[in-house]
């Protein structure tokens, strides 16, 4: 017994002392980066050889101010950033005072830049650079010495998109202006579920351009997003049909001799205002079409702000495009009861007046 508390005593005395010793050994290896300073730190590629700020794959110079204080292996250092380890930089040479890195781009040094690379207008951070070794000691640094430029192409990229931007909604708005893609067939009143598929149309892809112009990534199209574009065509879709049967299914006129007017044909007033076509069945504003214009407007703003807020393409609550489908459902059920409806308004074209009301008839004389 007594031998065996023995054995188990100098057992326990040569672990503390390994444990001591190592503990002893990993505390000077860490101090060893405490003795070594940072005088310079710069690019050394081409056009940007002394300058600050660096690019991904830039070649990155890292002067010391007293390199024989410790000796550095080339192989034995990484590259830190905020007083993260890239564990994909290592060094690419020491010589003397010298060390030199290529500034890869990796996950860790994404998930230092996250932050700054999703959000609008910035593309580039100021970082506190340094090295070290692979289990965390490494030189500290107090104050950012090196910016980081990670979307060199970014000015010109914003300036390609607003011009494309300015170019969608101008031209958006010309055919609105000349042509009748957001009316009616056959008729000149502005069409609601085509104007709702137009809104959400330029609502996309205006923020599907911002978004990249800014990132420089073709953002993933959220199923929020294609569901608000399914529900504005299938609605646009379902109108078009209704007319079309109310077109079929009403009584064909005799035909009436068209008479030329040399004047110009003058246009109602009325059937041109755009907000009066689409809140009016023909016999005043519908509820229906009321509802279906502040939902489709409002949720449209929100989808904005949010692409604006999270710089991406959102995803939006399910209750929101319940009450997207539920309205939109509601206008093309209730359509076909409407009175003076879109096809109803047929275009009078110009240079020639509408077809005369036909004549009243007389009662005849009371039989004798």
């Amino acid at each position: 017994m007594r031998l065996f508390l023995r054995s188990s005593l100098t057992f326990l005395t040569i672990v503390v002392f390994f444990q001591s010793d190592l503990y002893s050994f990993q505390e000077g290896f860490g101090k060893v980066y405490d003795k070594v300073s940072i005088s310079e730190i710069h690019g050394i590629t081409d056009e940007r050889s002394g300058s600050t700020t660096v690019q991904i794959r830039d070649q990155i110079e890292i002067l010391l101010n007293n390199p024989d204080s410790v000796e550095l292996n080339d192989y034995s250092l990484f590259l830190y950033i905020d007083g993260q380890r890239l564990p994909t930089n290592r060094t690419m040479s020491v010589e003397d005072d010298r060390i030199v890195f290529i500034l890869h781009e990796t996950d860790t040094l994404k998930s230092l830049l996250f932050e700054y690379i999703n959000s609008w207008g910035i593309h580039e951070r100021k970082v506190r650079m340094s090295f070290g070794d692979k289990d965390g000691n490494h030189v500290h640094i107090e104050a950012p010495n090196i910016t980081i430029n990670f979307d060199p192409y970014y000015s010109i990229r914003s300036w390609i998109g607003k011009i494309i931007i300015v170019i969608v909604i101008v031209c958006f708005g010309f055919l609105v202006k000349r042509n009748s893609f957001l009316k009616a067939d056959g008729s000149d009143k502005y069409s609601l579920s085509r104007t709702q598929m137009g809104w959400w149309t330029i609502i996309v892809i205006c923020s599907y351009i911002a978004l990249w112009s800014d990132s420089g990534i073709l953002v993933e199209l959220t199923p929020d997003t294609l569901i608000l574009l399914g529900i504005s065509s299938v609605t646009a879709a379902v109108a078009q049909t209704i007319d079309k049967n109310k077109n079929g299914t009403s009584p064909t006129p005799d035909p009436v001799p068209v008479v030329v007017d040399p004047t110009p044909a003058k246009v109602s007033t009325e059937k041109q205002n755009f907000f009066t076509n689409i809140l009016s069945d023909g016999t005043g504003v519908s509820i229906q079409r009321f509802q279906s214009v502040i939902f489709t407007f409002f949720i449209g703003v929100f989808f904005v702000y949010k692409v604006i807020v999270d710089f991406e393409m959102p995803d939006l609550d399910p209750g929101i495009l319940g009450l997207m489908g539920i309205s939109s459902a509601t206008y093309a059920g209730l359509k076909t009861n409407e009175k003076g409806a879109d096809d109803t308004n047929p275009i009078t074209p110009p240079g020639q007046q509408p077809p005369p009301a036909p004549a009243p008839v007389d009662n005849p004389p009371p039989a004798q």
